[in-house]
């Protein structure tokens, strides 16, 4: 078998290429690239900060789909943060960070649950890109949603179902006040 392979004429710009263009390879791709040892948050106090590189989903063996975020840290290591955890899960969707900005996460305490389970709480800071200073919570808003016929909020369209079933009644408040803003 004959592969014939075309090579641009050397005089012409196709051979020339231009290193000043960056073309996003299929090895940058959030989906794809690694994004360094992962994150646990094993003792109170347990800390990472650092600028975020991508934001993604990942999907559990059992279905189970949490957010992924791949961050650079303050001292240049890669690490990779994945919020199975429905504390953590709950203060990222409330703050909603994106790539490029700065998040700091602390595992803030270790609640004890019946049955001998735990409950891991976590404060989560965000500074949004391009800003010196750490994202303010926004102010409380009143509750304009009405109520759903089992007595609890409307689940705004725009919100995962999955994401919606972790959330306490005050995240989901805040979510439906900031739904309807």
């Amino acid at each position: 078998m004959t592969v014939q392979v075309h090579q641009p004429n050397p005089g012409t710009a196709q051979a020339r290429p231009n290193h000043k263009e960056h073309h996003m390879s299929v090895w940058d791709d959030p989906e794809i690239r690694e994004g360094g040892a992962f994150v646990k948050f094993e003792n109170v106090g347990d800390t990472v900060s650092g600028t975020i590189t991508a934001v993604r989903s990942h999907r559990f063996d059992d279905g189970k789909v949490a957010p992924q975020i791949l961050l650079t840290t303050d001292d240049g290591e890669e690490r990779t943060i994945t919020a199975g955890q429905v504390r953590l899960k709950a203060a990222l969707a409330e703050k909603r960070p994106e790539a490029g900005d700065h998040l700091t996460v602390t595992f803030t305490q270790n609640e004890k649950r019946a049955g001998g389970k735990t409950l891991k709480h976590f404060e989560v800071t965000v500074r949004r890109a391009g800003t010196t200073a750490p994202a303010a919570a926004p102010a409380p808003t009143p509750i304009t949603s009405a109520p759903s016929a089992n007595g609890g909020l409307q689940k705004p369209a725009s919100v995962d179902q999955a994401l919606w079933d972790v959330l306490g009644d005050e995240q989901k408040a805040k979510v439906v006040a900031a739904a309807a803003a």
